[in-house]
């Protein structure tokens, strides 16, 4: 008899989705199929900052600093309830409050991530940089709690994102010594 879905946990093989609403403006609604299941937003001008909302996780805000993300939100909204240490070549530990530690990795793709517990790869995330939209699809590879499932997305786009940001200022940087060295 086949399991009947049950709204509470992602299952393995389902995507969410985060998508950027507007082009001015650097606000992401995370979807589940048809539904809003939480938001990410940076404030203008600004990559290592950002607040969110991950329904029952409620209010959170991520704050970047040399090598380290907080996650702070919950019914205190001044608690931690999330780090992200970074590691050597460009991987990363998540701990969060209620849960083991994990692991945040690239993978063989340019854009890719990966979410693992050591054993098992938990989320695939991939980021896309269009020309005036950015987005970030997350694919779940093993069932999880929906909670756990949107607080884990919230953190891997963020990261994501602040990739992808590097990568435009990189590259602009570049182009102006290019253009400076060509005048």
């Amino acid at each position: 008899m086949d399991e009947q879905p049950d709204d509470s946990t992602v299952r393995c093989g389902e995507s969410l989705t985060l998508t950027q609403q507007a082009t001015r403006r650097r606000g992401y609604e995370l979807w589940r199929g048809d539904q809003v299941i939480g938001w990410l937003q940076f404030p203008p001008g600004r990559r290592s900052v950002a607040l969110a909302d991950g329904g029952e996780s409620g209010s959170l805000a991520l704050t970047a600093s040399s090598g380290r993300v907080d996650v702070r939100g919950g019914p205190d909204a001044a608690a931690t309830i999330a780090t992200v240490e970074r590691a050597p070549r460009g991987a990363a530990v998540i701990r969060t409050v209620q849960g083991p530690a994990l692991g945040w990795r690239r993978t063989g793709r340019r854009r890719g991530w990966a979410i693992d517990d050591g054993a098992a790869t938990l989320l695939l995330v991939a980021a896309v940089q269009g020309l005036l939209k950015s987005s970030v699809r997350i694919t779940v590879q093993q069932k999880i709690p929906e909670q756990t499932a949107v607080l884990l997305c919230l953190i891997g786009a963020f990261l994501a994102l602040r990739s992808l940001q590097t990568e435009t200022d990189a590259g602009a940087a570049v182009g102006g010594i290019v253009a400076a060295g060509a005048g």
